[in-house]
């Protein structure tokens, strides 16, 4: 093949991915803020971080620094803010554009691994297909900006030229700045850290491996000092709990792990792995797994498997970068429920299942004439189209009416108390960026004193009695305020469903 045909191919390659990204994702683009809390952390972080407060929580009456998520992504939307403004719309465009950059690199990536165009560009057109990361590009959150880092590390990887030393490779350095970056974004990026120094002591390249690993080591330390002069790292608190969001149960014991061994094995084999990968298939978390889904599950996990052990160069690197994805994730506590802990995996995942299905192909049908049939899998797209029209639709959609209350008393606190008064909520980061008034939690605790001592310790004005369907409110608050109406005046109600704006009498 000629130069100028090669390029030629990788050029239109890319101009195809980029037209087929701007119209699905015009298409789909919510210009809303995503009901769940940790979109808003990342923003407020961001926003700290831009306006030179620090790494702290600009909600929190004593802005007390974060220690619960990883400064990376946070220090991104900190430089996006500096130069366009701190526009909701604008953090969630610059995901987008960081979803095109990955489906472009995955490209070069898979094409450098595989050798074969045909199976870069299947990969591509399931990636811009699937609901779950096209609804994430559009969401203030870490997926996206950590599957175009990672994916970056991996694509530098494979440039580093293993005949020369190490300390005259720029790709090596390149590796490791990309490698420790995505680390920065979410912690699990240590998976992929141990799979590249897996791979380089599979393939006995030592001095390699000790460089990147010490390296890796010294790099971190910094933010895991910081972590534990604060106390220590709040998700490994979490990973100890039986239930995270039941603190009153207590810590996990040995069998209670295998327990959750078990339970997180069986969940994404039958439900998680398969709607990560092809997501017109939505599990239903409250029945148990059938035998159709286990059928499945196992079908598509084999296919992985074939496909991953028969790529013509870094097989060790994608299994070994899979394995500890897994082995992390199936011992996280098992109510963390959902194909999102999967996504920044589900590239390779697809990429072996494209290759498997490949791999079959030629088996069954050997010489010149397969190579046309290895387009064949461009079918399993069919099914994504339909998908597309749920996320423009849920686009469209207005706030419900429960969320529509709860914002609406936050914006009466900012247009008629003071911003420096205090208010507990159950999503204190989102009603932080309606309000900007002081936010905070409450304690789970079913002792109700306590509870309302707490209360007062973090100098709570207001509290906001919610339906939005988290079980704490039920559980913990509710009981606290019916037990000692005294103590709460109703300033502001709502119906449909009742909302409450409750002052605390101190």
């Amino acid at each position: 093949m000629s130069l100028n045909k090669k390029y030629s191919k990788s050029i239109l390659a890319v101009l195809i991915t980029t037209v087929a990204f701007a119209g699905i994702y015009l298409y789909i683009f919510d210009k809303k803020l995503d009901l769940n809390g940790d979109n808003a952390n990342y923003f407020m972080l961001g926003k700290a971080l831009a306006s030179g407060e620090g790494y702290v929580s600009i909600n929190n009456i004593h802005k007390t620094p974060n220690n619960h998520f990883p400064p990376g992504y946070p220090a991104l939307i900190s430089a996006v803010v500096s130069i366009a403004g701190d526009s909701i719309i604008t953090i969630k465009l610059f995901n987008g554009l960081l979803f095109l950059a990955t489906a472009i690199a995955l490209y070069f990536l898979i094409k450098k691994i595989t050798q074969k165009n045909s199976t870069a560009l299947l990969v591509i057109f399931l990636l811009l297909l699937n609901s779950h990361l096209l609804r994430y590009s559009t969401m203030i959150m870490t997926e996206i900006p950590f599957l175009f880092f990672s994916t970056l590390a991996v694509l530098s990887f494979t440039m580093i030229d293993f005949e020369k030393p190490f300390w005259r490779d720029k790709w090596i350095y390149i590796a490791l700045a990309l490698l420790i970056i995505s680390f920065y974004i979410r912690t699990t990026g240590i998976a992929l850290i141990g799979g590249i120094i897996l791979y380089l002591l599979i393939q006995k390249k030592w001095k390699h491996a000790i460089f990147i690993a010490i390296a890796i080591v010294i790099l971190a330390l910094p933010w895991q000092i910081r972590s534990q002069k604060l106390g220590g790292s709040s998700y490994m608190k979490q990973l100890v709990m039986v239930n995270p969001y039941r603190p009153e149960m207590g810590t996990a014991g040995f069998s209670d792990y295998l327990n959750r061994f078990g339970t997180n094995v069986s969940r994404y084999i039958t439900k998680e792995i398969p709607s990560a990968t092809f997501s017109f298939f939505k599990p239903d978390y409250r029945q148990p797994s059938t035998a159709s889904q286990w059928f499945t599950g196992i079908l598509i996990l084999l296919l992985i498997i074939y496909g991953v052990w028969n790529l013509p160069q870094f097989k060790w690197l994608i299994l070994a970068y899979l394995v500890g994805t897994f082995g992390i994730l199936s011992l996280w506590p098992d109510v963390w429920v959902g194909v999102r802990f999967l996504l920044p995996a589900v590239p390779f995942l697809l990429l072996g299942i494209i290759k498997g299905i490949q791999n079959v192909i030629e088996k069954i049908i050997p010489g010149k004439s397969v190579q046309y049939l290895l387009w064949l899998p461009v079918l399993l797209t069919l099914p994504f189209l339909p998908k597309l029209k749920p996320l423009h639709e849920q686009a469209q959609n207005k706030l419900t009416a429960n969320w529509a209350n709860y914002f609406t008393l936050a914006k009466w606190i900012n247009d008629n108390e003071d911003h420096n008064v205090v208010v507990s909520c159950r999503k204190p980061t989102m009603f932080h960026l309606y309000s900007n008034s002081f936010t905070t939690n409450y304690i789970y605790t079913n002792n109700n004193q306590e509870l309302i001592d707490n209360l007062i310790e973090r100098q709570v004005d207001y509290v906001i009695l919610d339906q939005l369907g988290y079980s704490s409110t039920y559980r913990y608050l509710l009981p606290a305020v019916q037990n000692n109406q005294d103590r709460f005046k109703v300033v502001y109600k709502l119906e449909n469903p009742d909302t409450y704006l409750l002052k605390l009498i101190k």
